[in-house]
C-alpha cells in the first residue's frame, strides 16, 4: 500500500472493561482527529552476572506497556462520538467498575490494527478566546494488546 497519511488512520472504541471482548458492532469512530499515536514499551529486568559473556549486559523483558494519546478539534456532532467517551472517561460508569475503561482499536490503511483493552489515563479541554477548541486523551493499555497484520497476497 506504501505510504499513507495520519489522517487515514482510523481510532474506535468500546465502552467495555478488560474482561468484555467488544462485537464489531460495539465500536464507534473517534471523529474529528488531528494527532494519533501509539507506543510499545517494555520493562527489563537486568540479568548480567559474574559469568555474563565478555562482561556484556544481559536483559530479560518482564512486561509489555502500550500507550495510546491523540487529540482532535472539539465537536459536539454525536456522530463524532467525542462527547460520548468524555462522559465515560469523567463518570466512568457501573459497567466498567466505575473506571474509565475502553477498549481501542486502531486500523491503518494497509489493515495492520492494534486492538485492545485501555484504561483512560487523562482527557482534556482546551478552549482558547480565538482558536478552535481542542481535546486530548492519554491511555494505557489494561490488558493484551494485540497487533494484527494483513494477510500478505501472491
Amino acid at each position: 500500500m506504501g505510504a499513507h497519511v495520519g489522517r487515514d488512520v482510523k481510532v474506535e472504541f468500546a465502552l467495555k472493561d478488560e474482561a468484555t471482548v467488544p462485537q464489531d458492532a460495539d465500536y464507534k469512530i473517534l471523529g474529528m482527529m488531528r494527532a494519533k499515536s501509539i507506543n510499545t514499551s517494555w520493562d527489563t529486568v537486568d540479568t548480567t552476572a559474574d559469568k555474563s559473556p565478555n562482561f556484556t549486559k544481559t536483559s530479560l523483558v518482564t512486561f509489555k506497556n502500550v500507550e495510546f494519546s491523540g487529540d482532535g478539534v472539539s465537536y459536539d456532532d454525536e456522530v463524532h462520538n467525542q462527547e460520548a467517551l468524555e462522559a465515560h472517561v469523567v463518570s466512568p460508569p457501573q459497567d466498567t467498575g466505575k473506571q474509565p475503561k475502553v477498549w481501542l482499536r486502531v486500523t491503518y490503511p494497509s489493515g495492520k490494527k492494534y486492538t485492545g483493552p485501555f484504561i483512560v489515563s487523562a482527557w482534556s479541554n482546551d478552549s482558547p478566546y480565538a482558536n478552535e477548541a481542542t481535546w486530548s486523551i492519554s491511555a494505557q493499555s489494561n490488558g493484551d494488546v494485540v497487533l494484527t497484520l494483513p494477510p500478505v497476497g501472491p
